[in-house]
């Protein structure tokens, strides 16, 4: 049963990456080509500034998510609406924090960026993009936690697909019609936001014992703090450069802005491939570990490591490869700035890397609830990203906060392989360190041979997708077969899990 729900979790989660991936290239040249490259450096800029303002979610989400795993395994009605009914009463409080805190932010960011807008539709932007976030606090927020906890992700995934693909078609004729930016996003955002009738329609009906005004238990959610310190974090390291620039780099900021959200786009895309993954996999784990079912823990998360290296090794080669000519093609008529940087596009394909090198052994520690006990590693890491990316800015712009962010991955991902292997997933540091030093190597081997056949200055997207599908193919059958060769019974046991899942 967890199988299935992990794969179904997986299978949608997947798609509702490509759907994302779909509108975040199609929509940002839309809006580059009609509006220019300011205008998107701000869009990218204020749903930057809107995810640190995000923090007043103060992790109730993550630790409802991880204290609901119990009572939801042992069937404890009256356990999951306490602590449903908690969730709730704090996400409404937060809901209130974050909107003061966007009225703050609309007065003062037409400040920041130095009157390079309209102030009037600045702060009016701010506000729509901000909308969205406001309906997930007071309405959205309370059943993704319960459908998250218990394995049933996929719904929303589905939901969030559908109105993700509606957003994208509303946008593009309301574009084509040369519709001011600031209606088109609002008449996006407000159709996109009725996802949430979708969801309340599923979840009343799925769990008609479902009562959110029961008596709070906030006592529940011991390890909200900690989740909050994690969220802290993970807003700081995810999205720093792009503050840092609009702040540090003066007069053109949202043209750099605009220059790093195009390569972000590509980088964003893979991120969500690689952790839609997780999105599916970790309410199974989390079930798994609250049992203290330890040998299905070891055999579980071998596979889904195993097949997860597999695939991050080819998404780099990929990316590594295609990422200029993508971007030399997806700006080729834009000249207000120059976008075809090999450096940036160097450096994002690292950071890529470096990113989801962690996630495996990531997924287990949030499946097991350790925010606490990791919270220092957590605090170093935003502290290396900020003090090297500051240091940087100066001499090197965007390079120099992307070799922040390197240095910051760097040290986190390592440091989550051998927490995992010494106190959750024991002793699987060996076997972890010696898939990522055999597909390193290989790696290396194939993106030297990748840029030498992969034209860099490619002139259309449909040679593009020609040279994506056959690198993608050939790295596939490539790392397949070495990755067999090294662990063929490992190979053999996903191939039997697989089997299990599609024909029982």
């Amino acid at each position: 049963m967890r199988s299935k729900q992990a794969m179904k979790n997986m299978i949608a989660n997947v798609f509702l990456q490509i759907v994302i991936f779909t509108s975040g290239i199609i929509l940002p040249r839309f809006f580059m080509e009609a509006y220019g490259s300011g205008v998107n450096g701000m869009i990218t800029s204020v749903n930057q500034f809107l995810a640190y303002l995000g923090l007043a979610e103060a992790g109730v989400g993550t630790a409802s998510v991880v204290a609901l795993y119990s009572p939801l395994a042992c069937d404890d009605k009256e356990e999951v609406n306490s602590i449903l009914s908690a969730t709730r009463k704090f996400y409404n409080r937060s809901g209130v924090l974050f909107l003061v805190l966007v009225l703050v932010l609309a007065f003062f960011y037409p400040i920041l960026i130095s009157r390079q807008l309209d102030s009037g539709m600045v702060r009016g932007m701010v506000l729509v993009l901000a909308s969205s976030t406001l309906v997930d606090y007071f309405f959205l927020g309370k059943y993704r936690v319960l459908l998250t906890a218990n394995q049933e992700g996929y719904v929303v995934a589905i939901i969030q697909s559908i109105g993700t693909v509606v957003n994208i078609i509303v946008s593009i004729l309301l574009i084509y019609h040369h519709t001011p930016v600031i209606l088109v996003k609002a008449v996006a955002t407000g159709v996109y936001m009725l996802r949430l009738i979708l969801v309340r329609i599923y979840v009343r009906k799925r769990y008609p014992h479902l009562n959110f005004k029961a008596a709070p238990k906030p006592e529940a959610l011991p390890q909200r703090g900690a989740a909050l310190l994690h969220q802290v974090v993970g807003v700081i390291v995810n999205n720093t450069d792009v503050v840092l620039l609009t702040i540090l780099i003066g007069q053109n900021s949202l043209l750099e802005v605009s220059v790093y959200g195009v390569y972000n786009l590509v980088a964003t895309a893979v991120n969500m491939f690689m952790t839609s993954f997780t999105n599916g996999l970790t309410a199974g784990f989390g079930e798994v570990i609250s049992k203290g079912e330890d040998e299905t823990l070891e055999k579980s998360y071998a596979s889904y490591e195993y097949v997860y290296m597999i695939v991050l090794a080819i998404v780099v080669i990929c990316m590594g490869a295609l990422i200029l000519p993508f971007v030399s093609i997806y700006t080729k008529n834009m000249s207000d700035v120059s976008y075809v940087r090999p450096v940036v596009g160097f450096l994002f394909t690292v950071i890529v890397f470096l990113q989801n090198l962690r996630i495996p052994g990531l997924t287990i520690i949030c499946a097991a609830g350790h925010y606490k006990e990791t919270r220092y590693q957590a605090i170093a890491e935003a502290v290396i990203n900020i003090v090297v990316s500051i240091l940087l800015i100066g001499k090197l712009g965007i390079s120099g906060v992307l070799i922040g962010t390197i240095c910051s991955y760097g040290y986190r991902s390592f440091d989550v392989i051998l927490y995992n292997s010494k106190y959750l997933v024991r002793n699987s540091r060996k076997k972890t360190m010696s898939r990522f030093l055999r597909n390193f190597v290989l790696i290396i081997l194939l993106m030297m041979l990748s840029w030498s056949l992969v034209p860099q200055n490619l002139t259309s997207f449909i040679m593009w997708f020609i040279y994506a599908i056959i690198l993608g193919l050939l790295s596939t059958v490539l790392f397949g077969i070495v990755n067999y060769i090294a662990e063929p019974n490992e190979c053999k046991d996903l191939y039997m899990r697989i089997k299990r899942v599609i024909w029982h």
